[in-house]
């Protein structure tokens, strides 16, 4: 795709997304996708992602904040949403207008979101989050029998859905994420027999659909990453089970050639070893390139590794194309993603960053212009 628009941008494939929204369905067997858009739909663009899912059989989508809910429903998304942090209180008659599902993780939080919607004569639909080991939020799965008698008598909601969150599931912990998955199911069997209650369940997140934890089951599965052809554990890029939906890209604006000694960017953070072609791209930190990938990430220049050199700038940043022959101004950069002649997955450069590849996805800003296209 060549665009003759501002720098920089990314490339969203929206046959990549439908193609893992398949290969998850699959691997979830029975568990209907509850795909998570949260956060930009993880810097992908919350609208544009959403309605492809919606079309693609997405029957519920999730969010972190109601704003993102409301953002969705003025757009014309009218399946059901639930939103995965607590709501407060201001925010409660916004989260009835707009008839979005909200997460309840203590008594307090539903009895607010009871008294207010008796209020409005509504009777909003509700999901449990039982903290089963994540320690974040959720009802405590060792106080449950307290808080859910009194739960489960309060008028105007609807209790529909009970949840929990696996803190280890990428990891190579399996024991922790089994005793969570086992806590978690001995609980909805306690609530079954002391409240007569079938509860939609819902609980594999990306690595626990991926790591086939066959206890997990439940109605719902709830992938995020995975959605977007990145993977939760580097090993898995070898699988290639999912295709990146992303590309990050810029243009070379400028060229010169530094002498032995000579630094590039602020701070002199690179000192050349010897006589230095350098491009500067059309990117920087305030783009979500993250300052930590000076000195240690790269990019791809006519399909070939050019390293980041010097420090990361707001606007623009240098890199090394000595062995990179012909570059001239105006040719296409690779930050991440497929390019027409190599692949740089956003799981590198996020290792040679020292962080994870949501944080670098999350971290695209505002002022990189998104592309959507089918194939």
């Amino acid at each position: 795709m060549d665009n003759p628009v501002r720098f920089p941008w990314a490339e969203i494939s929206l046959t990549a997304l439908q193609k893992n929204f398949k290969t998850l369905q699959k691997k979830a067997n029975n568990s209907k996708i509850l795909p998570v858009v949260k956060a930009n739909a993880y810097g992908h663009g919350l609208i544009p992602i959403s309605k492809a899912l919606v079309q693609f059989g997405a029957q519920m989508l999730a969010v972190a904040y109601v704003q993102e809910g409301i953002q969705l429903r003025k757009n014309g998304i009218q399946c059901p949403i639930l939103v995965l942090t607590p709501t407060l209180n201001f925010e409660i008659p916004d989260l009835l207008e707009y008839n979005l599902i909200p997460q309840i993780s203590s008594l307090q939080g539903a009895l607010e979101i009871s008294k207010i919607a008796r209020r409005f004569k509504a009777k909003p639909i509700i999901h449990l989050k039982i903290d089963t080991g994540m320690r974040r939020v959720g009802f405590s799965i060792r106080n449950w029998k307290t808080d859910l008698n009194q739960l489960f008598q309060l008028p105007n909601i609807q209790i529909r859905g009970i949840y929990t969150h696996l803190a280890t599931a990428d990891m190579d912990n399996k024991k922790y994420t089994y005793k969570q998955i086992d806590d978690f199911y001995h609980l909805i069997e306690q609530i079954r027999k002391n409240f007569n209650r079938n509860l939609e369940i819902h609980i594999a997140n990306s690595a626990a659909i991926l790591f086939h934890y066959s206890q997990v089951g439940g109605d719902w599965v709830r992938p995020g990453l995975s959605l977007y052809g990145v993977y939760p554990r580097m090993e898995l890029l070898e699988t290639n089970l999912l295709d990146p939906v992303m590309c990050l890209k810029t243009r070379v604006i400028h060229l010169k050639t530094i002498l032995k000694n000579e630094s590039v960017s602020y701070g002199r953070t690179f000192l050349a070893k010897k006589r230095t072609r350098v491009a500067t791209i059309g990117i920087g930190y305030a783009d979500g390139l993250l300052r930590s990938l000076s000195n240690r990430g790269t990019c791809l220049i006519h399909g070939k590794m050019a390293p980041i050199i010097g420090t990361i700038c707001m606007d623009m940043t240098m890199v090394d194309i000595s062995k990179i022959s012909k570059v001239q101004i105006g040719d296409e950069v690779v930050l991440f993603g497929r390019g027409k002649n190599a692949y740089l997955p956003v799981e590198h450069q996020a290792k040679a960053a020292g962080t994870i590849a949501y944080e670098l996805l999350c971290a695209i800003g505002e002022r990189v212009s998104r592309f959507y296209y089918e194939g």
